[in-house]
Parts: structure tokens; C-alpha cells; sequence
């Protein structure tokens, strides 16, 4: 008889075990890509293209409204290098962002602020940005942005 329970017990407890819970779902999978989106925006200021290479995935295209092409991930962080010669003073400002859940993925919205000095002259522009992460090999990595300029 207490082999029986034994028994019993044994296949209730491993009946009752699902599979292992991804644990970057929910809080914990916003948080990773919070902090993941704080990373790239530092980058992104920085103009930092080893890092972007990290954090942007392979097949990453950002897109611009009004604009037939996109650009690639390749082509995207080629310009980043270019910038900092023709604004040295360039600050990007992250005005507000917010990480939303989407499916197996997240979306992060936000304004951000460019601000810098060229030949003198301050200039500015404000745009809405929209981000999508996705889980690539165990790493939040961007997939896409959408870019719309502020009015």
C-alpha cells in the first residue's frame, strides 16, 4: 500500500509539471527589452555601430513615412558614422517611450528629440519612433523600426 502512494504521488507531481515557463514573458520580458531599448538609445546618441550591430537583428529595416525604401540594418548603421561628422554636436533625447506587449514580441513607442549645431547653427527635429523586439537565439534583438516625424 504505501508503494502504491508512493507511486501515486510520483506521477501526480510529474503529471502536474508543465514545461519549463519562458520567464521572458510578461514583467520580466518588458524589463529585458526596457533595458535593452536604453542600450540601443545610448548607442543610437553615442552613434556607437558595434553596438547597434548587437542589437539590431540580421533582417532589421527601419522605415521612414513618405519614403518608398527602407534601409537596411547594413545601411542604417553606415550612416551612423557619418553623422557625427556633419552634426559633431548631435544629441538625441529620448522624450517618452513606452514597451507594450505583442504577442511573442514587443513594441516600444516614443518621441524622441535630435538637437545639434552645424556650421553654427542649432537645429532640431522631433520624430515618433516605433520599435519591434523580438527573442532571436535567447537575445531581445530589434527587428524593425517605423519612423514618423513629429508635427
Amino acid at each position: 500500500m504505501k508503494s502504491v502512494c508512493c507511486l501515486l504521488v510520483g506521477i501526480i507531481l510529474a503529471c502536474s509539471c508543465g514545461p519549463a515557463q519562458d520567464t521572458t514573458t510578461g514583467k520580466d520580458g518588458a524589463d529585458q527589452v526596457a533595458r535593452r531599448e536604453a542600450i540601443y538609445n545610448g548607442a543610437y546618441q553615442n552613434l556607437d555601430a558595434a553596438v547597434m550591430q548587437r542589437l539590431l537583428s540580421d533582417s532589421y529595416v527601419i522605415t521612414y513615412t513618405g519614403q518608398a525604401a527602407g534601409k537596411t540594418k547594413a545601411q542604417f548603421v553606415d550612416e551612423l558614422g557619418q553623422l557625427r561628422l556633419v552634426f559633431p554636436e548631435l544629441r538625441i533625447i529620448v522624450d517618452s517611450s513606452k514597451v507594450i506587449p505583442y504577442q511573442d514580441l514587443y513594441i516600444v513607442q516614443g518621441i524622441r528629440t535630435f538637437n545639434w549645431r552645424a556650421n553654427g547653427e542649432p537645429g532640431t527635429y522631433r520624430e515618433r519612433f516605433t520599435n519591434r523586439w523580438s527573442r532571436e537565439e535567447g537575445d531581445w534583438v530589434m527587428l524593425a523600426t517605423k519612423i514618423d516625424p513629429v508635427r
